[in-house]
């Protein structure tokens, strides 16, 4: 276990260099990367709003009357000592979704690949990644709303009425 929480330490050393650097890695990457790793982000950014939504919450309970994003945001630490963010939690859901997500990446392929061998137009894995990429998309967008930024509801709208 010591080992385990000393890999954890040294990974968040530097983590905006770290971040950065895979940043730039992805760019010079194959595609397929690029797609994936922009899923990952998408999940962390999801995992984040919902952080923020949840420390929104929890300031409303506590008798902060309309608080503010950065007031969501610097309530986090609050929100987690009070056991309403639990990383356990969030780290299941985000690997669930990432394999959720290949999952139907890797469907998606096998019939196109069908599709390509029958001389037809592939057009799943267009489908099925779009499809989750706005999905994932308008969670982000529900957060935001829940975390008390209003505008974000009529977007919702707006990307409800389009699907």
């Amino acid at each position: 276990m010591n080992e385990l929480g000393n890999a954890l330490r040294n990974l968040y050393d530097m983590f905006p260099v770290k971040a950065l650097a895979s940043m730039l890695m992805v760019i010079a990457m194959d595609s397929r990367a690029i797609i994936f790793y922009s899923f990952a982000w998408l999940v962390i950014l999801d995992c984040f709003t919902r952080w923020l939504a949840i420390s929104y919450k929890y300031a409303v309970e506590t008798g902060v009357e309309r608080p503010s994003l950065y007031k969501a945001f610097v309530g986090i630490p609050a929100a987690r000592r009070a056991g309403l963010i639990r990383s356990d939690v969030m780290r299941e859901q985000g690997v669930t979704k990432l394999l959720l997500y290949n999952i139907c990446a890797i469907a998606a392929g096998a019939c196109d690949l069908i599709l390509f061998e029958l001389h037809s137009p592939m057009w799943f894995m267009t489908v099925v990644v779009g499809y989750l990429a706005v999905s994932e998309l308008l969670s982000i967008i529900e957060n935001l709303s829940e975390a008390g930024v209003d505008s974000m509801g009529r977007l919702i709208m707006k990307i409800k009425g389009r699907l």
